[in-house]
């Protein structure tokens, strides 16, 4: 029950934060335009490809930090190596700073600099938070750098400094909780042994492609579209896929409150209780996201109109997205056991054989599109295969590991089965109500209830998980 109530809280900290990044990205949509918004992205592209190598360090702290209760080096020898790359990686950008406003279109090679800083700075402080089991605190910090960040990004853009508002914005936020974390996690800055980086490197030398795998579905559509498309349509669909990644937070908590617990049972070897507690996640890691690929096939255009008019084109994109997020955050369930259970090697084939198939995809399929003005379609059928070829990848790697894990196929039927209700409902309703924003709001709060109402009515584990969660 204390799991699955810290599943909840930290849901609920990633609500909160994916709706101050949803006003974040509305603010740059309704300010600045869908190109606007495109350049902000590519430059928020080129940050998380550049950190890329620290992100393994990132699940090495929190992985090492979770095997045991004591204060171990780990977290102090994570925190050099990631300053370490960062000054690397600076010089490197400043050397090429060139080739980086030519590809964004303007100079921001000292504020990508920041931006790499203070964001490898704040991911390894919420590695360190979440390796001690503080998983609800770390979802806390990143929901108020999200706040801080919408904040922040407003007042710099309307005092002048416009698009690059966004930028200082997100450079402020994450210095500033990143500092936050520092202190709390003062007790783990203690002089690390050679010991501990070795843990790290042992963890890392396989781990790393999960973080480029991570890069890849959610930066490598949009950094290939750069090269291909107007800036408009990355600036839409970068807010097509924003809003899948709001319906994918049940899914994340999950996948963030099981690895502590399953870093702990495998070192244990208690293979039998990790495959129930998996088997148990299931049933909630495709609880928004199945509605809300129904609710896009449905009213996918009004929900996109509420960033302007522009982004409504984009309607199609966003189904296509949602399936390709649905079908990947099932894929991650199994990717992250199989790193919580330390088989390293497993998740650097899956992640091996994603991020080449993502890759070709991406660049045949979004230039082949783009001979007939459809580049982006490219790039989101690319997105959708590719999770695919995840999915059934990475279960069979934890089948062959694990043992076979029982899949709550009926439950997850029934979340399907109300889904289509919901959308039906819905869909009916739509020549009948205005396309206004607040309409729409309607329509989607209505959609919710439906959906809801018939899940607990048809589905007795919903019921049953939702009861305890009450009475707790």
């Amino acid at each position: 029950m204390r799991r699955d109530r810290s599943a909840v809280l930290h849901f609920v900290s990633q609500l909160v934060r994916s709706l101050a990044g949803f006003g974040s990205t509305l603010f740059a949509a309704k300010y600045f335009g869908a190109g606007g918004l495109g350049i902000y992205s590519q430059i928020i592209a080129l940050l998380f490809w550049l950190k890329l190598p620290g992100n393994s360090i990132r699940t090495a702290v929190s992985k090492r930090m979770s095997e045991s209760r004591l204060v171990t080096g780990h977290f102090a020898a994570g925190l050099f190596l990631v300053l370490v790359y960062g000054v690397v990686v600076s010089l490197f950008i400043i050397a090429l700073d060139g080739f980086v406003a030519s590809y964004v279109g303007t100079d921001v090679a000292v504020l990508l600099v920041g931006l790499v800083l203070a964001n490898m700075l704040l991911d390894i402080t919420r590695a360190g938070l979440e390796g001690r089991r503080q998983v609800a605190l770390s979802g806390w910090l990143s929901s108020i750098e999200s706040l801080l960040r919408l904040v922040g990004q407003v007042t710099f853009a309307l005092t002048g400094a416009l698009v690059l508002g966004l930028v200082y914005g997100h450079i402020v936020s994450m210095a500033v909780i990143a500092l936050t974390g520092l202190f709390l996690l003062w007790d783990h800055l203690t002089l690390p042994s050679r010991a501990d980086f070795t843990d790290l490197r042992r963890f890392t030398q396989y781990s790393w492609l999960s973080n480029v795998e991570g890069i890849a579905i959610n930066w490598l559509d949009l950094l290939v579209l750069g090269f291909f498309v107007a800036d408009k349509f990355v600036g839409i669909y970068t807010a097509a896929w924003t809003l899948t990644g709001f319906l994918s937070l049940a899914g994340k908590s999950i996948s963030s409150t099981l690895f502590p617990e399953l870093s702990e049972l495998g070192s244990d070897e208690r293979l039998a209780e990790a495959r129930q507690l998996v088997s148990d996640s299931l049933l909630f890691t495709g609880i928004f996201l199945i509605p809300g690929l129904f609710g896009a096939l449905a009213i996918g255009d009004r929900i996109l109109r509420i960033y302007g008019p522009e982004f409504a084109q984009g309607a199609y994109i966003l189904v296509i997205l949602l399936a390709a997020r649905t079908v990947h955050t099932f894929g991650r369930q199994a990717i992250n056991t199989l790193n919580g259970l330390d088989y390293p090697r497993a998740t650097f084939r899956v992640n091996t054989a994603f991020i080449l198939l993502n890759l070709v995809l991406n660049v045949g399929l979004v230039s082949l599109f783009s001979l007939y003005g459809l580049g982006w379609y490219g790039a989101a059928v690319a997105t959708l295969l590719s999770s695919c070829g995840y999915l059934w990848y990475g279960w069979q790697m934890l089948t062959d590991r694990a043992g076979s894990i029982p899949v709550p196929a009926g439950d997850i039927a029934k979340q399907g089965l109300a889904s289509v209700v919901m959308g039906a409902a819905v869909y009916s309703l739509t020549p009948f109500v205005p396309a206004s924003l607040p309409y729409t709001l309607t329509l989607v709060a209505l959609g919710a209830a439906i959906y809801g109402a018939v899940l607990v009515v048809i589905s007795a584990e919903v019921r049953l998980k939702l009861c305890r969660l009450v009475t707790f």
